[in-house]
């Protein structure tokens, strides 16, 4: 099953895979010592613990509520475990019944047994002429108490089971019951209930409510079900309800948020034909829904200016949305100009010393230009924690830990408590920067809170002494999935598989499920680090999909893009040696697998965006018929897939140019990923002036060009025996302020190699290595193949390539460049070959930055 794993990978890769699908088995003696309980059966949505193997009760938390009636003895009701499993403060996702009476709670998951809505078994007859505990089923306070208190336990759908036990009592509840209810479930996250819930409530009323068709609604559009939006839509006029403003707002999120933007205009014009015009309400829902369409101008400004007419809460998801997005495009410049407008400690977007921004985002900032982005200047905007996680998290990407140490005394002086986003955040940060004790501190502090032996055992694991200190007061923030999964993504390069193993096992002690984050983490590390194929991914999300964790469209991603990788392979080869061959007087260039094209084409555009699987990867037809069943529509990073598989593999720039055209017209913003395949298609054709011209269009477009769309000119004209114009490209880069990262190097090292300059490609190496790392001295001496094996291993910070460099700087490079040129007109002289180009120019068909 997993051939493609090396012996190791593949036994630690299959008791991962074994811990999130047999959760009730016990892993050992050593975890069971942690969380001294153990598991029984699961439901299909959450997993049960209990003390004893019994049905009755539930022990993962402990509950600090009363009994539903003060009236009702005390010894007919169970008080809390006043020593629970796992000690201290337990996660809110979880709760007890122990409150009631054993035999309500034995009716209520007596009836989890039985078919749907038939509540007419023994053990609910048995308390029905039980005055003392027939009232919870006859009373409404009673009956609302425990279906909401029913939902913050493990099994959550004993709520349903309340309100129907109650209705088959004659207890006829009000729809502003099930709207609590609802409610509850919302808070919790459990979306695929509430439909069921709406459908309850309407059998027993015998109608609906505009909150509960609202409720509905949400839920569909938060569980990615848009197959059903339209059909929700028209349960209103079913029910002869009319559609309110919210309706319409839940409606032109669901369809934006699922990049249908025809759809959603669809109903903005149908909410002013019912008389609801739009307000600066409705603009803050289309920017908070927007993020999948890309960066608009038109829609941040609309959605600016309304800021005043919000309440304060609305204001700051508005602001924080608005600079997600521009973090998303890399426009850390705008993006500051927009953090002016929150409330920070020493004034509106300055810090406590007045110099600069207090984001520390692009270092020293003058907020000269807002007012020309942004007419109307808004009151100011609390930040909360959402507001430094979004700028955490783009710190940590970028490689940025001191600026986001500085970021988090910023937060603490503005009075901000942190939440899990921002944990999250600062340990993705922490390993980014190679500091896996300190991350590893974070989660073990969290673990201490609920239980000292489970923290103790998940250090001894992780190998780490636990830190006494952070750099941040994590009391009372609750231990989530999006955590681990934080801590899991950076621990799999350093630790391996065994790190997965590990990390689950500490999630299944605490109680905390995975989720598709989880897979996705798993399967990109697979694919990206293991070389594993998309038949093992199809294996390995397939073993961990269930009713409650369904294959997603990023999912999906992955699969395709490891079959995208192999493609490529196959039509292009790999390595410089490949090049050299033809350009060698001594070999004859002989390509293979020019026919080897693994995906095909289909009309069918969503959600692959027309990508066709090959019929022997029969497993991957389920995975995608689940996907595709939710109307889930093609997102940009799938395009981006199939502009590869058109412009890079099939050499087909003609179909790939109307993908692109065809992504504009469904109102999908491009990005610099879109731009770069596009440039190496031509690139790849040998038609680099159409590469350069993309280039242009990028910049034009706002997208400034990164080291990668360089990189890719340099390897067009490698490829065409050009190194000459191969090193010109990278003076432009350098003129561009843009640092080189590994690859770029290695391109122009690949480029001379490709025509047998070998003591140039060495020099190229030599030169420009300390823009990457401090040279070995052990070095040397080496050859050229050991030096660029050695030099390719360091392709993993996330800094390189990113930084911009100094006047200074690029002077150095630039001088280093001139040995290079040196050495490559004695190559010249002794080849007796002619000079392939003359002096360079600086205007030279390259963009350039405005002087």
């Amino acid at each position: 099953m997993l051939g493609g794993a090396s012996p190791i990978h593949r036994q630690h890769l299959k008791q991962a895979v074994q811990i999130c699908i047999t959760r009730h088995i016990p892993l050992g003696t050593s975890i069971q010592s942690i969380c001294q309980f153990t598991h029984t059966a699961c439901s299909t949505r959450a997993v049960t613990h209990s003390k004893a193997h019994t049905t009755d009760h539930q022990t993962s938390a402990e509950r600090k509520f009363h009994p539903a009636h003060a009236h009702i003895g005390t010894s007919r009701c169970r008080s809390p475990d006043p020593q629970p499993s796992i000690n201290a403060k337990q996660s809110p996702t979880t709760g007890t019944l122990d409150s009631y009476p054993p035999e309500v709670v034995a009716a209520i998951d007596t009836c989890l047994a039985q078919p749907r809505e038939l509540v007419d078994c023994e053990a609910v007859e048995r308390i029905k002429d039980v005055p003392i505990y027939s009232r919870y089923f006859t009373d409404r306070d009673c009956v609302n108490r425990l279906a909401q208190d029913a939902v913050a336990t493990s099994r959550p759908q004993r709520a349903l089971q309340v309100l129907n036990i109650a209705h088959h009592f004659g207890c006829y509840l009000k729809p502003n019951h099930y709207e609590g209810v609802a409610y509850h479930l919302a808070g919790r996250s459990h979306w695929a209930l509430i439909p069921l819930l709406v459908t309850t409530a309407k059998h027993h009323c015998g109608r609906a409510s505009v909150r509960l068709l609202n409720w509905n609604m949400r839920a569909l559009v938060e569980d990615q079900r848009y197959d059903q939006l339209d059909h929700a839509f028209e349960q209103f006029a079913n029910a002869d309800l009319p559609p309110n403003r919210r309706t319409f707002h839940l409606m032109i999120s669901g369809h934006l948020r699922n990049r249908n933007l025809n759809s959603a205009k669809q109903y903005m014009g149908m909410m002013a034909v019912a008389g609801i015009p739009v307000d600066p309400s409705t603009h803050a829902i289309i920017v908070s829904a927007y993020r999948s369409l890309g960066v608009d101008p038109k829609v941040h400004t609309h959605a600016f200016e309304g800021l005043r007419d919000l309440d304060g809460r609305l204001s700051t998801v508005v602001l924080n949305n608005i600079v997600q997005q521009l973090l998303d495009s890399r426009d850390e410049k705008a993006a500051t100009r927009f953090m002016l407008a929150f409330d920070l400690p020493g004034g509106r977007g300055r810090n406590p010393t007045g110099s600069g921004s207090t984001t520390g985002l692009v270092g020293e900032h003058t907020p000269d230009t807002l007012s020309t982005r942004t007419p109307i200047d808004p009151p100011a905007v609390k930040p909360n924690a959402a507001t430094f996680s979004i700028l955490l998290r783009y710190m940590a990407r970028e490689g940025k830990l001191s600026r986001m140490l500085k970021l988090l005394d910023h937060m603490k002086q503005a009075g901000v408590h942190p939440d899990p986003s921002v944990l999250a955040a600062l340990i993705r940060g922490y390993l980014a920067a190679g500091h896996s004790r300190e991350a590893i501190s974070i989660v073990a502090v969290l673990l201490s809170t609920r239980s000292a032996a489970t923290a103790e055992v998940f250090c001894t694991m992780m190998q780490v002494q636990p830190l006494t200190t952070l750099p941040v007061d994590v009391q009372g923030v609750p231990l989530t999935v999006q955590i681990f999964n934080a801590l899991m993504s950076g621990l799999l390069d350093i630790m391996g598989l065994r790190a997965m193993r590990d990390i689950l096992r500490t999630m299944r002690a605490v109680g905390i499920s995975p989720d598709s984050h989880t897979v996705e983490i798993l399967m990109s590390f697979l694919e990206r680090a293991q070389g594993t194929g998309p038949r093992q991914l199809i294996r390995v999300l397939r073993s961990f999909s269930s009713p409650s964790l369904r294959p997603t469209i990023r999912h999906i991603h992955i699969i395709l893009r490891s079959i995208l990788r192999r493609e490529k392979f196959k039509v292009y080869g790999c390595g410089w040696d490949t090049t050299a061959a033809k350009y060698s007087k001594k070999r004859t260039y002989n390509p293979k697998f020019l026919e080897g094209r693994i995906l095909d084409t289909a009309e069918y555009y969503h959600p692959t965006a027309g990508l066709k699987l090959p019929r022997r990867l029969r497993w991957f037809g389920p995975i995608l018929q689940s996907v595709s069943r939710q109307a889930i529509q093609s997102d940009r990073a799938t395009i981006a897939l199939r502009l590869k598989h058109d412009a890079v593999t099939s050499s087909d720039m003609r179909t790939s140019q109307a993908v692109f055209r065809n992504m504009l017209d469904q109102g999908l913003h491009p990005t610099i990923y879109h731009y770069s395949t596009l440039m190496d298609g031509y690139a790849k054709m040998g038609d680099i002036r159409g590469a350069k011209q993309v280039l242009q269009d990028a910049l034009d477009a706002g997208i400034q060009p990164n080291a990668i769309m360089y990189t890719i000119l340099i390897n067009g004209y490698g490829r065409r025996g050009k190194p000459e114009e191969a090193m010109q490209a990278f003076r432009a880069m350098i003129r561009a302020g843009i640092a080189p990262d590994v690859p770029s190097i290695d391109a122009v090292a690949h480029a001379y190699f490709a025509v047998g300059a070998y003591s140039v490609a060495r020099r190229v190496l030599r030169e420009m290595w300390a823009q990457v790392q401090p040279f070995p001295s052990e070095l040397e001496h080496a050859d050229l193949r050991t030096l660029a094996i050695t030099f390719r291993s360091y392709n993993s910070n996330p800094e390189h390539g990113r930084r911009k460099l100094s006047m200074r700087q690029q002077r150095l490079l630039h001088w280093k460049m001139r040995v290079i040129k040196t050495e490559w007109v004695r190559f010249e002289q002794w080849t007796e070959s002619r000079p392939l180009s003359g002096g360079i120019d600086r205007y030279d068909g390259y963009p350039h930055k405005e002087e």
